[in-house]
């Protein structure tokens, strides 16, 4: 369970959310979402040094997201590009606020 703490800290760090918070899914933007998504899975059995643990790999989605990914693969390039505007813009954001 240990890497489950580690990307959901580098996610909470990065996005400036504390460890407790409960975002808004970005697949839906209606529910809380409860899981971190990899759009690039962890596959079973895990992943060498846990290099899909990025920033630009997790998503945060609902209990019904997180199913539809699994079971829609295509979903998850749509939430790649959504993602990395996402990590644009605060990038972005970080040099203006400077």
């Amino acid at each position: 369970m240990k890497t489950l703490k580690n990307y959901k800290k580098l996610f909470a760090d990065f996005w400036g959310y504390h460890e407790y918070d409960i975002p808004i899914c970005w697949g839906c933007n209606r529910q809380q979402a409860v899981d971190i998504h990899h759009l690039i899975p962890k596959g079973m059995g895990g992943v060498k040094n846990n290099r899909l643990n990025r920033i630009d790999n997790l998503f945060p989605v609902c209990r019904s997201c997180h199913d539809h990914a699994h079971r829609e693969k295509s979903i998850n390039e749509e939430w790649k590009a959504k993602l990395l505007k996402k990590i644009s813009d605060k990038e972005w954001g970080k040099l203006y606020n400077e």
